[in-house]
């Protein structure tokens, strides 16, 4: 986890049958922030999987919810992930962020929420840019690999090299834009690094490929396939259709 170009922090785990107290992060404590606060720490195995729940994206945020107060009357059964998209899905219909920042004065944000994956020799390039372009912190840094050294199982619309180390960047929150945030800048200067650099991103954040570059990426000839193989009739939107118009 990267706070800032000179803090960062390694995250190793381990399993233990010693006995101890144990934090929980689905109360008043927030995970990523006691990072920086505790040196070792201590989870069940159901508290340790669902760590980041509670504050899915970190930018639960935006609504208060890490607010002290907010947090304590907030009855523990909504602290979840699919509370906080259906808030997020609220804040877009309503535009409630929006009218906020202009009560208070500050500039129209826009929403940046990616998980993108970088070949590990190219990884100094992004966070550089990313810093200068964007500035939001902190950021999350995963490395992953096919678990199949060969090529005999490739993924075919998600496009992982067999042998080649990648490393997931995950950053998720609001960036201050102004009257271009609709726009998305921030984001399709995100998508152009990340092309540049030879990696990918994860179909979830949004998306602005034509047609071409997004089948050329994610393999739209399997896609195709795949579709006419489950969906003969042509009942369901495809998947650029949902990614990119959010069909």
């Amino acid at each position: 986890m990267v706070f800032a170009p000179d803090e960062a922090y390694l995250t190793l785990a381990r399993w233990t049958d010693e006995r101890g107290p144990t934090s929980d992060y689905g109360g008043q404590e927030v995970y990523y922030r006691s990072i920086q606060q505790h040196s070792t720490d201590r989870l069940t195995m159901l508290d340790y999987l669902w760590r980041w729940d509670t504050d899915w994206f970190w930018c639960s945020r935006a609504f208060g919810a890490q607010h002290p107060v907010l947090r304590r009357i907030w009855p523990r059964r909504m602290r979840r992930s699919d509370v906080y998209m259906k808030l997020v899905a609220l804040d877009r219909r309503w535009g409630i962020g929006d009218r906020l920042d202009r009560r208070a004065g500050r500039p129209q944000g826009e929403r940046v929420v990616q998980d993108v994956e970088v070949p590990v020799e190219r990884l100094p390039e992004f966070p550089a840019r990313f810093d200068r372009e964007i500035g939001m912190r902190p950021v999350w840094l995963c490395p992953l690999r096919l678990r199949r050294e060969d090529s005999a199982r490739p993924w075919p619309s998600y496009p992982l090299a067999a042998g080649q180390t990648y490393v997931n960047v995950g950053f998720w929150g609001n960036v201050a834009v102004g009257p271009d945030a609709p726009t998305s800048p921030r984001n399709r200067a995100i998508e152009a690094k990340v092309h540049d650099t030879g990696g990918h991103k994860s179909l979830y954040s949004e998306a602005f490929y034509d047609r071409d570059t997004f089948d050329a990426l994610y393999d739209g000839a399997n896609l195709t396939s795949v579709k006419k193989g489950y969906d003969p009739d042509d009942r369901l939107t495809g998947l650029y259709d949902k990614v990119v118009w959010n069909a």
